[in-house]
């Protein structure tokens, strides 16, 4: 780290809207966790009109970027962690400010196992994996297999975070150097699949096939945040209560096919009510 820099910059940008701030040098040559600079900054301000604003300087031959981001905005990228880079650059960088303690309870919250945080995350990277199993499925039913391939990788990917997460840890850009220590047997189907010589659609079926099991006996573990939210009260929800329930808020992840699943496995069981549009299903925990 640039001392000097480093030094100057707290000394200038440090004031009553700052909330922490955070900085980042990639080690191993891995600048392309930030983008390709020598250094970031992260400063995580309390009230901005915008959410992300960012500076690229030249100091002493170095590429330094500076990232303002509102921190309503960065708490919203952390708990949906639909922005992988954040995650990893709020929990391995150097916190240089801190002014409530924000980073220190982020990074507490992700690393306290288990937890609400955690069972959550566990339930979306599910249904990730899920959805494209089950489009691999189909393409191969369909003798599409290219198209059933990239499904595949993709159901993969998911399934390798879904593990690194129930290990209690985070998933980073070098997801499968992460997979390969925590659960090899995922790392070797992802071997399988992109290695072998064995004809393509030999490969996407047996992959099919141990996917399948997954699916078969994690559901009602990996679904154990969405059924707890819904013993919570007696009766059916409905999809657009599930959707809008608050520990949803903002979550990108496919509850409608995670449901009917569910059903289909007899986690959940479906009845009717009547509205003003027909009959609507709803659903209630078994």
């Amino acid at each position: 780290m640039d001392e000097g820099f480093s030094d100057t910059f707290l000394h200038n940008i440090v004031d009553d809207t700052v909330e922490s701030v955070i900085h980042i040098k990639p080690t191993n040559g891995q600048s392309a966790l930030i983008d390709g600079f020598d250094e970031l900054y992260l400063v995580i301000v309390k009230e901005e009109s915008e959410k992300l604003k960012i500076r690229n300087v030249l100091h002493n031959s170095l590429n330094i970027q500076i990232r303002w981001v509102n921190q309503l905005y960065f708490t919203h990228i952390i708990e949906n962690r639909f922005h992988r880079r954040f995650v990893q650059w709020t929990l391995q960088g150097a916190v240089l400010y801190d002014r409530n303690n924000y980073i220190k309870q982020v990074r507490d919250r992700f690393f306290t196992y288990p937890s609400a945080f955690h069972s959550r995350n566990i339930c979306v990277e599910f249904t990730r994996f899920l959805r494209h199993y089950l489009e691999a499925r189909e393409h191969v039913s369909q003798g599409q297999i290219f198209d059933a391939y990239n499904s595949m990788f993709y159901a993969l990917h998911h399934w390798a975070r879904l593990a690194v997460i129930e290990a209690g840890k985070v998933p980073e850009t070098v997801v499968w150097q992460q997979v390969s220590e925590i659960d090899y047997s995922i790392f070797k189907l992802y071997e399988e699949l992109i290695t072998t010589d064995d004809p393509l659609v030999k490969r996407i079926e047996l992959l099919l096939l141990a996917s399948e099991f997954s699916v078969i006996s994690k559901m009602g573990e990996c679904s154990a945040f969405l059924l707890n939210i819904m013993r919570t009260r007696e009766g059916a929800w409905s999809v657009d209560e599930l959707l809008h329930h608050p520990e949803f808020y903002g979550v990108q992840f496919d509850l409608i096919l995670l449901l009917e699943k569910l059903s289909k496995r007899s986690l959940l069981r479906e009845v009717f009510v009547e509205s003003e549009y027909g009959m609507e299903k709803k659903y209630i925990v078994e």
